[in-house]
């Protein structure tokens, strides 16, 4: 049996250009945005056929505000947080 991985995975727009960027949902806040990446990754991380994931958007870009830090590289949220619960 070969190992089954998401290979890509992503999507709570938050901060930047809201109305003309993508996202598959959006935060208000840091709250918000953390309890939505929490749910996420919470989900993936539940599956019992899932091997690894990988968290596709590390950072925006212009047409996509759904990364982990924005465009210019500065973190959504503390820096541990997301550390925390990407790694669990």
């Amino acid at each position: 049996m070969q190992p089954v991985t998401l290979t890509e995975f992503r999507g709570v727009k938050y901060g930047g250009d809201l109305e003309n960027a993508w996202g598959y949902s959006v935060a208000t806040d840091d709250a918000d945005f953390s309890a939505q990446l929490t749910s996420l990754v919470d989900g993936v991380r539940a599956s019992t056929v899932l091997a690894g994931f990988c968290y596709t958007r590390l950072t925006d870009t212009r047409q996509e505000v759904n990364g982990l830090v924005d465009e210019n590289r500065v973190p959504r949220l503390p820096i541990d947080e997301p550390r925390t619960i990407i790694t669990g």
